[in-house]
């Protein structure tokens, strides 16, 4: 990955394994964003089995704990029962406080603390894990071990490297601590924890060749979707209302629903190898790169596979 990719890294993180470049930055706005208001209360199911033909408003997330803690309160943002052997939770609340989430966790011996953060559709049911026994093991040494946190992937195809994970594990002898977010559909207007680029698949300039093309010529694509750019300029800090129209486009990551932080630079930037960087924004394209003259707007559902269409695209972080 060459510099200009570790920087948009820092905006949406790279979905391989590990903490990539940027998954701390995104850990912390996580972990620290202040609670939303009251807002319309579903409840998300936190623990299903997975059976096929489930919707995605049900197939979401699982989370299968260990029997022996009891039951939760009604007025609980969590609901927690013993359904096999395990402790199944859905959450109730997907607008409570982090600390709510903690306290009830903690009521039954888990060092866990789970967010519920806002984040683009296509991300809609997405988790990200960081088990902190876990840090700098191999994928072969976390496999091995029984006292670590582990992830189910959803049945079907996955084309992200770090697994499409519906379901958490939490061992009974599990005596460490972990940070888990869940992500969900943010509201109109509502700024995303969970960010995510453009080109990835699912979004509104997947297999679009926006990249290295200038300002002038990306913009009428991003008003077409309603989208008002921020400009994030390369080797500089903060944000930006305006750039020249004459720079160049290196990424966009979708920032909200109708906003988008674009990255520019006065030159182009070197295309990184997909064998280097599969997620780089040029590399997206599951149809493969387009030519260097085709600036076409196809959307999304145009461009991937019937088969893919529900599976979530982007960010993806993990240990």
């Amino acid at each position: 990955m060459n510099t200009i990719d570790r920087l948009v890294a820092g905006i949406a993180a790279d979905p391989g394994p590990g903490m990539t470049p940027g998954a701390r930055e995104l850990f912390d706005e996580i972990t620290t964003a202040p609670a939303l208001g009251p807002a319309q209360r579903r409840p998300w199911r936190f623990a299903v089995p997975i059976v096929a033909g489930l919707v995605a408003a049900t197939m979401v997330l699982s989370w299968v704990l260990p029997t022996g803690f009891g039951t939760t309160p009604a007025s609980a943002a969590l609901d927690i029962k013993p359904e096999g052997g395990y402790y199944v939770i859905t959450v109730k609340d997907l607008y409570a406080s982090p600390k709510m989430y903690e306290s009830e966790l903690r009521a039954r011996g888990l060092k866990i603390t789970l967010n519920v953060a806002s984040a683009p559709p296509s991300l809609d049911g997405r988790i990200m894990v960081m088990d902190w026994q876990a840090d700098g093991l191999s994928d072969a040494e976390r496999k091995s071990r029984k006292d670590l946190i582990s992830t189910i992937d959803r049945p079907g195809v996955c084309r992200f490297e770090a697994g499409c994970p519906i379901e958490l594990k939490v061992p009974i002898t599990f005596t460490g601590r972990a940070f888990v977010s869940l992500a969900r559909k943010g509201r109109p207007g509502e700024k995303y924890n969970w960010r995510i680029s453009l080109a990835a698949p699912g979004e509104s300039l997947h297999c679009v060749d926006f990249v290295n093309r200038t300002l002038d010529e990306v913009r009428p694509l991003l008003e077409e979707r309603g989208i008002a750019p921020k400009f994030a300029f390369y080797n500089q800090e903060g944000m930006r209302d305006s750039a020249p129209g004459s720079w160049y486009v290196l990424d966009a990551v979708l920032e909200s629903s109708d906003s988008a932080i674009v990255m520019v630079s006065p030159t182009k930037k070197t295309p990184a190898s997909p064998e280097d960087a599969p997620f780089a924004p040029e590399n997206r394209c599951e149809q493969g790169p387009r030519a260097s003259g085709d600036l076409t707007s196809d959307t999304a559902a145009e461009n991937v596979p019937e088969e893919a269409r529900d599976i979530p695209g982007g960010v993806m972080i993990s240990r």
